[in-house]
């Protein structure tokens, strides 16, 4: 058998297999692939949603009272397929316990001098040091805020963006930006 180092060095495709010796099965060589290597060392997985279709109204029926952000969205850059979105502004955990660094930027308007106020939500449930606030601009021009929070998402938990506004008026969306950064 020639040395490892005469070997081509090429990119590895996530079926290409690995040998490994596995201690849990008297240290016996053992074939995995490489994605999941990359599930298992890499804790670098990522997902981003963007709107895909502006001006989406959200209706405020009540005061103070947090809704979900009505956002068509897209898929952007991601390079974990456990990491699934419904195109509503959702991103799903399908893989294994995992925490995350989530943010979102979003950009929108409601009126003149509206204290609008959004929220991550886990699975339905609001994460409420997630919060931020913005206050709109007069003239139709829309304002923008971001946050982020650190997140445990178990297998099938999902992330969410929810708005609130101070008065009984209508938040039209203007840009939306929502990621997940495995740390």
């Amino acid at each position: 058998m020639p040395k490892i180092s005469t070997y081509e060095v090429v990119a590895p495709a996530s079926n290409d297999l690995v040998l490994v010796t596995d201690a849990s099965d008297s240290s016996n060589t053992k074939n995995v692939t490489v994605a999941s290597l990359s599930a298992t060392v890499y804790s670098g997985a990522y997902s981003e949603i963007y709107d895909s279709s502006p001006n989406e109204i959200t209706t405020i029926a009540s005061a103070n009272n947090f809704v979900l952000l009505n956002a068509n969205t897209s898929q952007g850059a991601t390079n974990d397929v456990s990491l699934t979105t419904n195109n509503l502004g959702r991103i799903t955990n399908t893989g294994a316990s995992r925490t995350f660094y989530v943010t979102y930027c979003v950009s929108v308007a409601a009126g003149n001098n509206q204290n609008v106020m959004f929220r991550i939500y886990r699975s339905g449930s609001p994460i409420l040091y997630s919060e931020s606030d913005v206050i709109t601009s007069s003239g139709g021009k829309a304002s923008s805020t971001s946050n982020a929070v650190i997140v445990t998402l178990n297998t099938g938990q999902f992330v969410e963006v929810y708005v609130a506004n101070a008065a009984v008026q209508n938040v039209v969306l203007e840009h939306f930006n929502l990621i997940l950064r495995q740390v």
